[in-house]
């Protein structure tokens, strides 16, 4: 049993926490106030994150509160926390007992901007879009080489901000601007139209040696944005092409520790890596419902060593009731989905909000969603992918 330091909220808190309790460790939380995580019952210590990462005391506040609760092993559950660890990890790992769960900078680096990542995969030959910089590119090349529908996407952000389709030149034109005055450096990326199907998320941990130890694929079948957005219902399958294909990019990374491999596939049945996540994300609860706890891997291998084997059972289902809400109030497709948007119960369905034994985290997270719903800013930030 060990004291690991929870960094950061989300619904990623919630499941990290219970995974852990459930692997038998002591649960500290770090993280702001309006966190689903606060409410749950599988923590032991919940620490209000009252100060920015960006502050120059960040680094003793966090020393201070791991080095207090003698926890070992620090884990972040965002991009900028994983950042913020990553390359700071040698003075915190000095000024505490703990180790930091995350990829050295240069690596992370590279996973935290799309369009490096993309880069990337264009020089060692791994299946993504097109894509081309904007920033010093003429516009009218950029729309000639990638076409139209194609996408503005930033290369740094998280959860489908900032993504927006535009379908010709002329909005091209009109929409480049207002994106890269608030989102940064962007590029433009060649957009693969769902039409109805499913993108994946493919969750792996890889070994020192090279070796996948565990690894769990979520079939997105509903997300909002509803053009291509974050995860409201998953199932869990099997599918070894795709764990060969983002297995073998993590081989050429040089990669070690967990990642989260964001795919979509071609209308003509080409797998193309869009995205890494370089920490555990909301869905990583698809994996312990199907058999693989991912923290006590985490935990495992960076604090003792070994891992245990787990038996990996796909088919279960993933909702997130609070997004899967906004992808019906916007969905033409609300009352001929299957399964269909009205099932709330059933044997093989978890929710990613907790679900009853975490009833005051979900009903929080819930009231949180509704309010996301109303949120101008929130449907702004999205709006391009609807």
């Amino acid at each position: 049993m060990h004291n690991i330091f929870v960094l950061g909220g989300g619904l990623q808190a919630l499941s990290v926490s219970r995974s852990l309790k459930e692997a038998g460790h002591n649960v500290v939380v770090m993280a702001g106030n309006k966190e689903p995580v606060k409410y749950s019952m599988y923590i032991d210590r919940y620490i209000p994150l009252n100060i920015s990462p960006k502050d120059k005391n960040f680094i003793d506040v966090l020393c201070n509160y791991v080095s207090a609760f003698d926890c070992k092993l620090i884990i972040p559950m965002s991009d900028k926390l994983a950042e913020f660890l990553s390359f700071n990890r040698k003075q915190i790992e000095q000024k505490t007992n703990a180790i930091c769960a995350v990829m050295n900078y240069e690596i992370l680096s590279i996973a935290l901007n799309k369009r490096s990542l993309l880069d990337f995969c264009k020089q060692n030959s791994l299946p993504h879009p097109k894509n081309i910089a904007l920033e010093n590119t003429v516009l009218k090349e950029a729309a000639n080489y990638i076409g139209f529908p194609a996408l503005i996407k930033p290369d740094v952000s998280v959860g489908a901000r900032g993504i927006t389709l535009v379908c010709n030149y002329e909005e091209l034109k009109a929409k480049i601007d207002s994106v890269t005055l608030k989102y940064g450096t962007c590029c433009l990326q060649e957009y693969i139209e769902h039409k109805g199907r499913p993108y994946y998320n493919v969750m792996l941990f890889r070994s020192k040696d090279g070796k996948i130890l565990s690894s769990t694929v979520l079939e997105i079948m509903r997300y909002y944005p509803i053009k291509g957005g974050s995860s409201s219902l998953g199932r869990t399958i099997s599918s070894p092409l795709l764990v060969q294909i983002c297995s073998r990019t993590l081989d050429l990374l040089g990669w070690i520790g967990f990642a989260d491999f964001d795919v979509l596939q071609t209308e003509d049945g080409e797998y193309k890596i869009i995205e890494i996540n370089p920490r555990v994300p909301a869905s990583l609860r698809a994996a312990a419902i199907s058999g693989v706890n991912f923290p006590e891997i985490i935990v495992d291998y960076y604090l003792n060593g070994v891992t245990k084997t787990y038996k990996y059972e796909p088919g279960k289902y993933l909702r997130f009731l609070g997004l899967d809400l906004m992808w019906f109030l916007k969905s033409p497709n609300r009352f001929k989905v299957t399964p269909s948007w009205f099932t709330f119960l059933s044997k093989n369905l978890y929710y990613q909000e907790g679900g009853i034994y975490e009833w005051r985290a979900m009903i929080y997270s819930l009231f949180e969603g509704f309010c996301k719903i109303f949120d101008s800013r929130t449907r702004s930030e999205k709006k391009g992918m609807n």
